[in-house]
C-alpha cells in the first residue's frame, strides 16, 4: 500500500518502507524497517534490510516524529519529511509500506 493512502496515524516498529532503488542503492527495490533505537532521543531509526546496505542505519528519527498516543512514528511526519530529511531520490507518493 502506498504510504499516502495509509489510514493509520502511526507506524510501528517492524513496518517496512519500500521504494525503487536508485544510487547509492543498486537493488531494484530497497527496504527500510522502522526499528527501536534507544540510543537516540526519539527512540526509533530506519535500518536498511535489503541488498548491500542491509544492516545499516539509514536515518535516526527526531523526537518530534514520535506519536504522543503510542510507541510509534507518526505517519504524517514521514510523509511530510520523507523527501526533505530521509531520502530525496524517491518521491513520497511512490513510497510503499509493508506491515508484518
Amino acid at each position: 500500500m502506498k504510504i499516502i493512502k495509509e489510514k493509520n496515524k502511526e507506524l510501528y516498529r517492524g513496518t517496512v518502507l519500500r521504494f525503487k532503488g536508485k544510487y547509492p542503492f543498486t537493488e531494484k527495490y530497497v527496504d527500510f524497517m522502522i526499528c527501536d533505537y534507544p540510543q537516540a532521543e526519539g527512540n526509533f531509526a530506519l535500518y536498511c534490510i535489503s541488498g548491500y546496505s542491509a544492516g545499516s542505519i539509514e536515518y535516526v528519527f527526531p523526537i518530534e516524529a514520535n506519536s504522543k498516543e503510542t510507541k510509534s512514528i507518526k505517519t504524517a511526519w514521514i510523509i511530510e519529511n520523507w523527501n526533505k530529511k530521509i531520502y530525496k531520490d524517491c518521491n513520497v507518493e511512490e513510497l510503499e509500506i509493508i506491515k508484518y
